[in-house]
């Protein structure tokens, strides 16, 4: 199984790299450099790739290895696949000897024996890179610490490679995260959870970003609480990172929201465990500022695209509206972009890797209770708080009613963890009432939060006061016209009885 952890770093930083006292401190030897080619196989429909495998041959110093990677997952950014690798005669695959190095691993020789793979695979892409490498001893533990520099080539079109892999050879996966921290000190670096073959393959696909929504978990009916908490961060953190990228890139409202929502998510199961594994301030403090930039950034989003919609009028005279939505769609872009500049901060790398070390530390005592026995204690504790916020709901008190929408929040997210320990319609039920009483609050808090928003724009464009104060009233109006039932809310979740 290889272990490894893949960040990205700048070509002007290479040789500030290349000379760091760090690796040098650790080095068991000197650098070695190696040009390095790699074709990457596939047939033309990707069957290696739908089954989560790459395979590759590779020019090393004038010889063919073959290497195919298989399964395996990426965790708080840690890369674990299987991996087997063997000398070729020929720069193409020979998948009998292939087979004889996974041995008895049958789902992997299923996958080799789809009818004439042999005759159908194809080389799809090129990696090219000038590779440099160091065995490092970092305090007993065996690291090999890998800069590729170099390109991702099809058909003519490139992409850029300039990354450092650092893989544990012997020892523990923490040591990663941690060296990689010290690194970051004096480096600019980027947490990475796309590897080259999976830049490749969007290469030949010219897949854009997408937005990436939460995935269910599956956890084992006797699994433990220490093994549902690594579960349910990991699956948080995934939801976090796969955003990452079309959030920089692009401008899909979509993905900036899902990127959101996994940090709340990420939120509310550190809140989960907080009393058998508390989170460290520090990193808590990072979490709070992360979620404080996306959502800043979120709510003049739903401002632009959902909440002006609503006003049927013409404040300020024909183009009023229209240039109301062009200051709002300003300021949305200028948000879109901090959040952006957030996400390449090294206080965002920071927060990621100070995460993955922290959580490859042993599980706390008292932890080892199964996973269901701890989901009903946590569930009963939180379906009671839901029900006691829902009952001080006041329409005279917004923040009563976001306090409510919150806790229905949170209850929601933990059930998501742990539905997998559970079934039937009891189930079912309360995920669809939680989910309706979210949504007829949030439109309420929508307006509320909208208010704020045309406030600040009122402070920074004097000529748009006018409409700007037409808009706030007609949206004031409208949340008097639209207050959610909170009556048939309470009653509703009054009526609810856990699984």
């Amino acid at each position: 199984m290889e272990v490894e952890l893949k960040l990205l770093l700048s070509p002007a930083d290479n040789d500030q790299l290349l000379q760091h006292p760090l690796i040098a401190a650790h080095a068991r030897a000197p650098v070695r450099t190696q040009q390095l080619s790699a074709r990457y196989f596939d047939t033309p429909d990707l069957h290696l790739l739908r089954h989560g495998a790459g395979l590759r041959v590779r020019k090393i110093d004038g010889a063919w290895m073959q290497t195919m990677k298989a399964g395996g997952s990426v965790q708080s950014g840690l890369h674990r696949r299987n991996e087997w690798e063997g000398p070729v005669d020929r720069p193409w695959p020979r998948l009998g000897k292939l087979r004889k190095l996974i041995g008895d691993q049958q789902q992997w020789l299923d996958v080799l024996a789809a009818d004439d793979l042999k005759a159908r695979l194809e080389p799809l892409f090129v990696v090219a890179v000038e590779r440099h490498s160091w065995d490092l001893d970092v305090d007993g533990n065996h690291i090999e610490l890998v800069l590729d520099h170099g390109h991702i080539e099809r058909h003519g079109r490139h992409l850029p490679v300039n990354e450092i892999e650092l893989e544990l050879k012997e020892g523990d996966p923490a040591s990663l995260f941690a060296f990689a921290l010290r690194l970051q000190e004096q480096i600019p670096l980027r947490l990475s959870n796309t590897n080259k073959a999976e830049r490749g393959y969007m290469l030949c696909r010219q897949t854009g970003t997408v937005p990436y929504r939460a995935q269910s978990l599956q956890l084992e009916r006797d699994a433990t609480a220490a093994e549902a908490r690594l579960a349910i961060l990991n699956n948080c953190l995934q939801h976090i990172q796969r955003n990452e990228t079309a959030v920089i890139e692009g401008d899909d409202a979509e993905t900036l929201h899902q990127m959101r929502v996994g940090v709340r998510r990420l939120r509310s199961a550190l809140k989960l465990f907080e009393t058998a594994a508390p989170c460290p301030p520090a990193l808590q403090e990072d979490i709070s500022w992360l979620g404080t930039e996306l959502g800043a950034a979120r709510d003049w989003d739903v401002l632009l695209a959902s909440t002006l919609a609503h006003i049927q009028a013409t404040p300020g005279g024909r183009s009023g509206v229209l240039d109301l939505q062009a200051l709002a769609l300003k300021a949305a872009h200028a948000k879109r972009s901090e959040a952006a500049q957030a996400l390449l901060s090294q206080r965002y790398t920071r927060l990621l890797l100070t995460m993955g070390c922290w959580m490859q530390q042993p599980a706390p005592e008292g932890m080892e209770e199964p996973a269901l026995d701890f989901a009903n204690r946590i569930m009963k504790r939180l379906h009671k708080k839901l029900l006691k916020r829902a009952q001080r709901m006041d329409e005279s008190e917004p923040a009563s009613i976001h306090r409510t929408r919150i806790a229905a929040k949170r209850a929601r997210y933990a059930l998501e963890f742990f539905q997998s320990l559970y079934g039937g319609k009891a189930l079912r039920t309360y995920l669809k009432t939680l989910s309706s009483t979210q949504e007829q609050l949030g439109s309420h808090n929508d307006l509320v939060v909208a208010d704020r928003l045309l406030r600040e724009l009122s402070q920074q464009h004097d000529a748009a006061a006018a409409t700007i104060q037409f808009a706030r009233g007609y949206l004031q109006a409208l949340q008097a016209t639209r207050t959610p039932d909170l009556g048939a809310i309470r009653a509703a979740l009054h009526a609810l009885r856990l699984p």
